[in-house]
C-alpha cells in the first residue's frame, strides 16, 4: 500500500515537465535545482506561464556562458537539418498537391504560374544549400581516427538516410504494384505521406546523431552553419510563393482554405525553429570567427 510520505517523495511531474521547456545547456547546468525549487514553491497557473516565457527568453537569448561556440554551431547544424527536412516535405507534398511536380510553367496562363516558379527554384536552391552545408560535417565523420570513440556508430548514423530513402521508394513501388498503376487514391496518398514525414525524420535524426558521436569543428562547421542559415532563408522564400500559389490559382482548383492555413502554419513554425537556431549558430560562428582573427 502507498504510504503518503512516498507520495510527497515522488518527483512533480509538472516541474520536470516545466524545467524540460529551457534549452539542453540550460537544463544540464540547472534543471536539478530548478525542479527542486519548483517542487518546494508548488506549480500552479501562474507560475507555469511566467516559466514558459522565461524558457523563450533563454532559447531566444542563449546565456553564453553555458556553452562553447562550437557546442552552439554543432547544435544549430542538428537542429537546422530536422527543421529544414520538415520544410523540405511541406514543399514536396505541396508541388505534389498543387501541381503534381511539374516544373517551369512559365508562360502559362495560370496566374498562379509565376509564384510556383518561384517555389521550384527556392526549395531546389535550398536543397542545393544545405546539401553542401553538410559535406564539411561528413567528411569530418569519415575522416575521424579508427581510435575515436563512437566512429563507427557514427558512420552507421549516415546511412540513415540512404536506408530510409530505399525503405520510402520501396514502398511507393509495391503501392503502385498493388493498384495496378491506377493510381493510389486518397488512401494510398495519405499512407504515403505518412510514410514520407517517417523518412525525412529518418534522414534528420541520422546525421544528426552522427555529429554528436563525431563532433567537428573549424571552418568547415562555419561553413554548415552559414549554409542552413542561407537554405531556411530560401526556404522561407518557398514558403512564402507556396502560399502565393494557393491563394491565386484558379477557385477550381484552388486548395481549401482550412488546408492552405494549415501548411502555412506548420511551415511556419517549423521556419521560425530554424531559424531561432541560425542566428544563435551565426552569431557564435561570426564570434568565433573574430576570435581566431583575433587571435593570430
Amino acid at each position: 500500500m502507498r504510504t503518503p510520505d512516498a507520495a510527497e517523495d515522488r518527483p512533480d511531474w509538472r516541474a520536470r515537465a516545466l524545467a524540460g521547456l529551457y534549452p539542453p545547456a540550460w537544463r544540464h547546468r540547472y534543471a536539478t535545482e530548478f525542479t527542486a525549487l519548483l517542487e518546494e514553491s508548488g506549480v500552479g497557473v501562474r507560475q507555469m506561464i511566467d516559466v514558459a516565457a522565461a524558457a523563450v527568453r533563454a532559447w531566444a537569448r542563449p546565456s553564453t556562458h553555458l556553452h562553447d561556440r562550437t557546442g552552439r554551431m554543432r547544435a544549430t547544424v542538428a537542429v537546422t537539418l530536422c527543421a529544414w527536412t520538415a520544410l523540405a516535405a511541406g514543399a514536396v507534398l505541396f508541388a505534389k498537391t498543387s501541381r503534381d511536380g511539374a516544373w517551369y510553367v512559365t508562360g502559362h496562363t495560370d496566374p498562379a504560374a509565376g509564384w510556383y516558379d518561384v517555389h521550384a527554384l527556392a526549395s531546389t536552391a535550398s536543397a542545393l544549400a544545405i546539401a553542401v552545408g553538410w559535406l564539411p560535417p561528413v567528411a569530418a565523420v569519415l575522416r575521424a581516427p579508427r581510435c575515436r570513440p563512437g566512429r563507427r556508430r557514427a558512420r552507421l548514423l549516415l546511412l540513415a538516410p540512404l536506408v530510409a530513402v530505399s525503405a520510402f521508394l520501396g514502398a511507393a513501388a509495391v503501392l503502385g504494384l498493388i493498384t495496378h498503376g491506377a493510381g493510389v487514391g486518397r488512401t494510398g496518398f495519405l499512407v504515403l505521406v505518412g510514410l514520407g514525414l517517417l523518412a525525412g525524420a529518418v534522414c534528420a535524426a541520422g546525421p544528426a546523431g552522427a555529429l554528436r558521436q563525431v563532433t567537428p569543428s573549424g571552418a568547415g562547421l562555419r561553413l554548415a552553419t552559414l549554409a542552413g542559415a542561407v537554405a531556411t532563408a530560401l526556404m522561407a522564400v518557398a514558403v512564402s510563393a507556396g502560399v502565393g500559389c494557393g491563394l491565386v490559382t484558379s477557385a477550381d482548383h484552388r486548395p481549401g482554405s482550412a488546408a492552405l492555413t494549415a501548411y502555412g502554419m506548420v511551415m511556419a513554425g517549423s521556419l521560425a525553429v530554424a531559424a531561432t537556431s541560425s542566428a544563435r549558430g551565426l552569431r557564435a560562428a561570426f564570434a568565433r570567427a573574430r576570435g581566431d582573427v583575433d587571435a593570430h
